[in-house]
């Protein structure tokens, strides 16, 4: 790496540290570029180099600790147990994370949740990330005998994914739900999804499905 481009990686770095800093102590509303440019000890224009609007900047700075919570929990999850039951403690772990900062993560939801793709490249790698694991975890069901065979895992991957969104925003929206309802809630979701789908050997669930033909 030659000296100017050294030069610019330590400007980001500058500017990123300032933004996390002030986007946790300040209103965000409140916190301007200008702001982020003052507490880093850069020029304004330096910030709109490397960040187009606050959107870009807030994304950037937040999806580092967003994405080591998700390799965290996805490193932490249970070994055993139904598939619905494992990927609650992901669940679990992002809902406790988003509960330390609400106001916080409610802004960036909303500012980025409707951009399209290139314009939250941090978030979208993250989310492919974990759609791909969460495969290889549908995948390994199936090998197992555990899950039917001619399961579509990435169809399946992002149905799963998609409950557990639309939990985070009903999450955002009401404050008197707190993580563990919220996880207890999107593993419902997904249970009820992976109903018919796993070939779990219970006494059980197996007469539930002959008493029941929409299962």
């Amino acid at each position: 790496m030659n000296r100017k481009q050294a030069f610019k990686e330590e400007t980001r770095r500058l500017i990123l540290q300032a933004a996390r800093k002030l986007f946790f102590e300040e209103d965000f509303s409140k916190c301007t570029m200008r702001r982020v440019a003052a507490e880093a000890g850069v020029s304004a224009a330096s910030v709109v180099v490397h960040f187009k609007n606050k959107t870009a900047l807030m994304e950037a700075a937040l999806a580092e600790d967003i994405g080591r919570t998700w390799e965290g929990a996805l490193e932490t999850m249970p070994a055993q147990g139904s598939l619905s039951t494992r990927i609650k403690h992901i669940w679990l772990t992002m809902f406790i994370f988003y509960d330390g900062n609400r106001n916080l993560y409610r802004e960036l939801l909303s500012s980025t949740v409707l951009r399209v793709k290139e314009d939250t490249p941090a978030l979208r790698k993250d989310i492919n990330n974990f759609l791909n694991r969460l495969v290889t975890m549908i995948e390994d069901e199936k090998t197992a005998g555990r899950m039917l065979g001619d399961v579509d895992s990435m169809i399946l991957s992002m149905s799963l994914f998609s409950q557990y969104f639309g939990m985070e925003i009903l999450f955002f929206r009401d404050t008197s739900i707190t993580p563990g309802m919220a996880a207890e809630m999107t593993e419902k979701m997904n249970r009820q999804t992976l109903t018919g789908l796993e070939t779990i050997d219970n006494e059980v669930t197996q007469n539930k499905q002959r008493n029941n033909p929409w299962l």
